[in-house]
């Protein structure tokens, strides 16, 4: 009985692929060896892209002119807003003097009105009471605009709103540096000092006292 040997298979033998059998698939290997084998798409000097020293001056001394148009543009904006602020102060502060005077001719009506008592068909009654109205509404319309009056008839002596032009002795030690009278009216407008109070004012001398005790014992 003769037995068959199998025999190996020739090396350029093709192997077919069975129907339906999938294509091996390439590895990580295979891909890194294969992309190392292909010439690289990118031509020469494609890799150094890097601006050049004429370009980067070129750019730089673009946007330093770039900032300096901003930089003037700031500064003609600002100094027009300042115009402005001024020129708008101006014409504020003018129309605060305008109302005021418009305010003040009314007591110059009444102070003309008051210069016609002046004859002998009135008395002097009323032409100081004609005065007192005049004073009344000058005061009124100055007060309106921030004026206003300083007291100081009884109140403790205050050298920043009072000046002392006189001084008294008292007996009274709790009437030390007192005002007794007042000269001349003081005024402040909003919380500017205008003009001081002049003033009298009380001082408290204990030989005051004691002088008239003396004077007595020895009576």
């Amino acid at each position: 009985m003769v037995s068959k040997k199998k025999g190996k298979r020739p090396k350029d033998e093709v192997v077919t692929e069975a129907p339906g059998e999938a294509a091996p698939q390439p590895t990580a290997e295979g891909l890194a060896e294969r992309e190392a084998a292909e010439p690289s798409t990118l031509e020469e000097g494609e890799e150094s892209a890097a601006p050049t020293p004429e370009q980067v001056i070129e750019a730089l001394s673009a946007e330093l002119e770039a900032l300096e148009d901003r930089h003037l543009r700031l500064v003609a904006e600002f100094d027009n807003f300042r115009k402005r602020t001024i020129k708008e102060r101006a014409v504020g502060a003018q129309r605060a003097q305008a109302e005021l005077v418009k305010q003040l001719l009314e007591s110059l009506d009444d102070l003309a009105r008051v210069s016609d008592l002046g004859s002998t068909d009135h008395d002097a009654a009323a032409i100081l009471e004609g005065v007192q109205l005049v004073e009344r509404k000058l005061l009124r319309a100055l007060e309106q605009q921030g004026l206003r009056r300083i007291e100081a008839v009884g109140r403790p002596f205050d050298p920043e709103i009072h000046e002392a032009m006189v001084t008294v002795a008292t007996d009274h030690p709790e009437e030390d540096e007192t005002v007794s009278q007042e000269l001349a009216k003081g005024y402040m407008f909003g919380d500017a000092l205008l003009r001081p109070s002049a003033v009298e004012v009380k001082i408290y001398r204990a030989e005051v006292g004691d002088e008239v005790d003396a004077s007595e014992d020895r009576s």
